[in-house]
């Protein structure tokens, strides 16, 4: 069984979080307690980061570790659905059927380059 967390991903997700809180990198490793040098490699895979880094970066961006961790976590797929409902919640039928219509291509696309 494979346990090695993919580090770029974390950072992808790091950075997302915190590009939508509108924070830059020395604001984010400010309230994290890491040099911003860090966070830089943090954000573009290039190290690993420790639990308690992982654990700052999380308050600090809040969000759940388990967001951060999400394609490292068996679980996080049932999580992955329930944002998907979210995001569906407030659409019109218009909206849900062009949404689905783009994911279902996207599956394909992935798929066929076996990026998945």
């Amino acid at each position: 069984m494979d346990y090695n967390p993919d580090y770029k991903l974390i950072g992808i997700r790091i950075k997302d979080q915190r590009l939508k809180m509108k924070f830059t990198q020395e604001k984010l490793a400010e309230m994290a307690d890491i040099s911003t040098q860090h966070l830089s490699k943090i954000e573009k895979g290039n190290t690993k980061l420790s639990l308690p880094c992982l654990i700052a970066l999380a308050n600090a961006l809040q969000t759940t570790v388990d967001h951060i961790l999400m394609d490292s976590v068996k679980e996080s797929k049932a999580n992955l659905l329930k944002e998907v409902e979210a995001v569906f919640s407030d659409c019109s039928s218009d909206e849900i059927f062009l949404m689905l219509s783009q994911a279902e291509n996207l599956k394909k696309a992935l798929r066929l380059k076996s990026i998945l």
